[in-house]
């Protein structure tokens, strides 16, 4: 018997092999697009069990795009009946690869710090999606103050009713358009680190992230006034073509003066760039990333570019 939520085990097959299971929690449209939640578990030979989330963009891709880790009670660890809906996330792992390079990358740069201290950083986020990076700073460092730019409101309540997003005085989210966002605060807020994360839902001119808002000259050098004076941007991009990347490299470069770009040994599609100025040179840089890829557990192997004005 399976209902939606529910794991049931047999034990018998699990002697002699490793089981996966997939459990539809829902699907739904978000502004006319399917977004499909699943809970992934895995049965191990060993007899342990490893059970994930994941969220499926199904009219682009059966792959996942989104991806966090439950946390199993070790009394659970045996149960023959499992409802995964009542088990809690853990915000404190990531296992998306162009995330662990946002989440790490200010630490790398020095725009933020690991020690504890009385300094409280501001942190920007454009683009929500499950929450899954801001859920990480949010649940490890209890001095960021945390402001999330969301456009779609179906997105924000995915976060929140399936991948336990926490709205509180360290983290508030806004439905609002990003840019937008950015137009009205340019000269109000100063942030310590700019990530965006801002996708299509296809692929526009070879591009899926960042949308061209934030591939303009004349949005960057508005972001650019919003950083604080040691302040970082950090881009997710999503493209399939080499000159688009090095033309968004470019164009990012040419605003805020350096710009590292961090590429997963085993993705070449998905990047990450983290600009700013008078920033640490690519070996230091790719030597630090490493350390904060160790200190936060990251099993992901980046490789570094540099490209300077």
């Amino acid at each position: 018997f399976l209902t939606p939520q529910f794991l049931v085990f047999s034990y018998e097959i699990y002697d002699t092999s490793q089981l996966i299971q997939t459990i539809l929690l829902d699907d739904l449209l978000v502004d006319g697009k399917h977004r499909r939640i699943e809970d992934i578990a895995i049965k191990n030979y060993d007899g342990s069990l490893f059970i994930q989330r994941v969220l499926k963009l199904t009219d682009i891709s059966p792959f996942a795009v989104a991806s966090t880790v439950l946390e199993i009670p070790p009394e659970k660890q045996n149960a023959t009946e499992l409802d995964t809906l009542l088990l809690p996330l853990n915000h404190s792992k990531i296992m998306i690869p162009y995330i662990q390079a946002m989440a790490a990358a200010p630490f790398a740069l020095g725009a933020v710090e690991l020690k504890k201290n009385d300094k409280i950083w501001d942190i920007l986020a454009i683009g929500l999606g499950t929450g899954i990076l801001n859920g990480f700073l949010h649940d490890v460092f209890s001095n960021m103050n945390i402001t999330v730019i969301e456009l779609q409101q179906g997105m924000y309540e995915i976060a929140k009713k399936y991948f336990g997003l926490i709205e509180d005085n360290n983290q508030r989210i806004i439905i609002e358009d990003g840019l937008e966002y950015l137009q009205e605060n340019a000269n109000q807020s100063k942030f310590d680190v700019i990530f965006i994360d801002a996708c299509y839902d296809r692929i526009v001119d070879e591009v899926i992230c960042p949308v061209e808002a934030f591939m303009l000259k004349k949005n960057l050098k508005i972001i650019k006034e919003t950083l604080s004076e040691n302040g970082i941007v950090i881009l997710s991009v999503l493209t399939f073509e080499e000159y688009k990347l090095r033309q968004i490299q470019k164009n990012y470069t040419n605003v805020f003066g350096n710009c590292h770009l961090i590429t997963d040994s085993l993705n070449h599609v998905n990047h990450v760039l983290a600009c700013g100025e008078s920033r640490r040179k690519k070996t230091e840089f790719a030597r630090k990333l490493r350390e904060i890829y160790k200190k936060f557990g990251f099993y992901s192997e980046p490789n570094v570019d540099w490209m300077h004005r």
